[in-house]
């Protein structure tokens, strides 16, 4: 048996995980090398490129802003098949925010920075261009993998990667406790710029209100995953009404997901 791992190395990278070897209730397993979610791909080196490609990644989904990918383009092989699908016109998750615009924004108050993350994820589930853009991303899914495997993100690949990822798990009929371990891992996914982030505030004096602030902007939280389930639950009937209803996945799409995804 293949010794496969959940979080994968890149050096310019962050945040690269293999949703292969989550178990569905039916007993079922997601297919490694198949679906990869992961932060941007803006500094990755030729090497990294060949080594995505032969991972067995043949698709990119984007989910960031015109701005975000102009500031940051991905860094890939011409083998690849680009494809962005923008959640938002513009970065509401602040993940490539400047020093001096999160100052002025975040440090003032320490709740600044989770006060916005709360805002963001209720957009998330109720901004029609965000459910238009997760009906997409799951469309996509379901034409392109024939082509080899996908990796979708974002940013950070944390927010909505992880709209996106809950999303996807729940299609596939991943328990619940096992979408949510996948949504924080996050946080131990990205360590390494976390820290750096934080200890850049420190170095630069930057005060404790931005510090508290920019902790809760780069970190994955279980009172963001609870606001976005929240709404979806008391709004909208529950998690698969909402995929049914609003992101209007037919019961076609997730046929073809589970024929393509899942194994014995």
């Amino acid at each position: 048996m293949a010794n496969h791992q959940r979080i994968l190395a890149f050096e310019n990278g962050f945040n690269f995980r293999d949703l292969g070897g989550y178990r569905t209730i039916d007993g079922e397993s997601l297919k490694w090398n198949n679906l990869v979610r992961s932060a941007h791909l803006s500094y990755f080196t030729h090497t990294e490129q060949r080594k995505l490609y032969g991972y067995g990644i043949r698709t990119i989904i984007d989910f960031r802003s015109t701005s975000e990918v102009a500031f940051y383009p991905d860094q890939l092989t011409s083998l690849m098949n680009y494809i962005r699908i923008p959640v938002f016109e513009n970065d509401l998750t602040e993940s490539n925010i400047s020093i001096a615009e999160a100052r002025k924004s975040f440090s003032k108050d320490p709740q600044a920075g989770f006060n916005r993350m709360m805002e963001v994820y209720c957009q998330f589930v109720t901004d029609e261009k965000a459910q238009e853009a997760f009906h997409t991303f799951i469309k996509k899914l379901c034409l392109h993998s024939a082509q080899g495997g996908v990796l979708f993100h974002c940013s950070a690949g944390k927010d909505r990667t992880g709209l996106g990822a809950i999303y996807l798990l729940s299609l596939l009929q991943v328990p619940v406790d096992i979408i949510y371990q996948d949504y924080i891992l996050t946080n131990k996914a990205s360590t390494k710029r976390i820290k750096e982030r934080l200890r850049y505030a420190i170095k630069n004096n930057l005060g404790d209100n931005y510090l508290h602030s920019i902790y809760d902007l780069s970190t994955a939280n279980r009172c963001y995953y609870d606001q976005a389930i929240s709404l979806i639950n008391n709004k909208y009937g529950g998690m698969t009404s909402y995929l049914r209803d609003v992101l209007q996945i037919s019961d076609s799409m997730v046929e073809q997901l589970r024929y393509l995804y899942l194994t014995k």
